[in-house]
């Protein structure tokens, strides 16, 4: 751990000493800010400085970039606010009802404070059989697809975007031009096929009511928001934004305490495949920030290489071009011929992962052209891997380090 980091954590953590930021360094500052940016906690570090009345330990330039993030965020979850109150009230028009996800979910109900959580987007889960008219709900207001090509003319006609709707289970993401908010649609929280299997329609039975701005809206159970955001950090992001997410689940604990059943979260965690994730979360959270979780949560968790591999997710710093994805994955591969099978599966998915992702009908005869463009796509990434090999001497040997990522990620799914 970098001294970088420690400070960090004392920080969040709110102990402000002075002896141990007398010998920092400009260089020391500078990294203390990229890696606050990184792990987005830097609003928040603001935040805490200011109540703690710790701003004088602190270098005046790192305070005035602190304090820059966190107006920034301030302004920009005004933004996203805005427009996420205009759509529920939308939705409840249409008496659809609306779960909000992570960043939305946190920031006003556990952080209560909207300029400390940075969001990169709006997350809302509604019922499968409400998507289609949800989606219709969002166009009305303005949003439209991210990569949006299409003419006016071809979005006025009957089939836009709705005809392809049915191969939807986590709808393409959507931005609003003017704003430039961008809204994810969800009516499940893992993506299809994946290996966690968290039935939607449990999360809806013990959903609680809430208000956004006078509109009803709902939240997700105390257990299953524990669940969601350790899944969300160890598998999903693999620990990248490590320190916020730690922060999320430990205020999270904090926020709900006597109210979280943690019998309930181990029930439902062994059912939905999420242990690993769930386990490992908590672990760091409970090491790193001191939440209060039970010891019995941790009667079936050991601790070994996978957990230093994650820890290193953490606590890494790096400004070196990371491993292309592909390039992992095709390393990973056993033998010539699961290679190339690979790297076809990659050229020539299934039409099902073509509508979703390049928004034509699965038997439109348009989507078959999209294969072409697909291959365009590939050849572009093989030449970004072969630049970076040319450009960086370490790029093969580092893939110890990516091929940790991939041993970590496998590792999540084992229940």
């Amino acid at each position: 751990m970098l001294p970088e980091h420690k400070i960090l954590l004392d920080f969040i953590n709110n102990r402000f000493e002075g002896p141990d930021l007398a010998g920092l360094t400009t260089e020391n500052w500078a990294t203390f800010v990229s890696e606050a940016s990184r792990h987005r906690i830097a609003p928040l570090l603001y935040h805490k400085t200011k109540l703690a009345d710790a701003e004088s330990l602190i270098p005046k330039d790192v305070v005035r970039k602190l304090r820059e993030k966190y107006l920034a965020n301030a302004y920009r979850n005004t933004v996203l606010f805005h427009q996420l109150t205009d759509l529920v009230a939308r939705l409840n028009n249409k008496d659809i009802p609306v779960i909000l996800l992570k960043g939305a979910h946190l920031a006003e109900f556990v952080y209560k404070d909207i300029s400390l959580r940075p969001m990169s987007d709006l997350d809302i889960l509604v019922k499968e059989e409400h998507l289609s008219e949800a989606v219709q709900i969002a166009f009305s207001a303005g949003y439209q697809f991210f990569y949006d090509k299409k003419t006016e003319k071809e979005k006025s006609g009957k089939s836009y975007c709705y005809d392809i709707l049915e191969y939807y289970k986590h709808f393409q993401p959507l931005i609003h031009p003017e704003t430039k908010c961008l809204l994810e649609i969800h009516c499940f929280i893992t993506n299809v096929g994946s290996s966690f299997e968290i039935p939607t329609s449990e999360l809806w039975k013990t959903a609680q009511p809430a208000t956004l701005n006078d509109h009803a809206v709902f939240l997700l159970s105390p257990e299953d928001l524990i669940i969601h955001l350790c899944l969300h950090a160890a598998y999903d992001h693999l620990f990248c934004f490590g320190m916020s997410a730690l922060y999320d689940i430990s205020l999270t604990i904090r926020h709900y305490g006597g109210k979280i059943d943690w019998q309930k979260i181990i029930i439902r965690s062994s059912q939905w495949r999420t242990n690993q994730c769930l386990l490992l979360s908590l672990y760091f959270t409970k090491k790193w920030l001191g939440a209060k979780v039970p010891d019995e949560i941790f009667k079936n968790f050991r601790i070994d290489e996978m957990v230093r591999i994650a820890e290193e997710q953490i606590f890494k710093t790096s400004e070196t071009v990371p491993l292309h994805p592909h390039y992992i994955q095709w390393r990973n591969r056993k033998g010539m011929r699961d290679k190339i099978r690979y790297v076809l599966d990659v050229l020539f998915p299934s039409r099902e992962f073509m509508a979703n992702r390049y928004l034509q009908p699965k038997h439109s005869r348009i989507l078959f052209s999209s294969y072409f463009f697909r291959i365009l796509q590939a050849f572009k990434g093989i030449c970004v891997i072969v630049n970076s090999v040319s450009h960086d001497a370490h790029y093969v040997s580092r893939f110890k380090q990516g091929n940790n990522e991939h041993r970590l990620r496998e590792w999540l799914i084992k229940s």
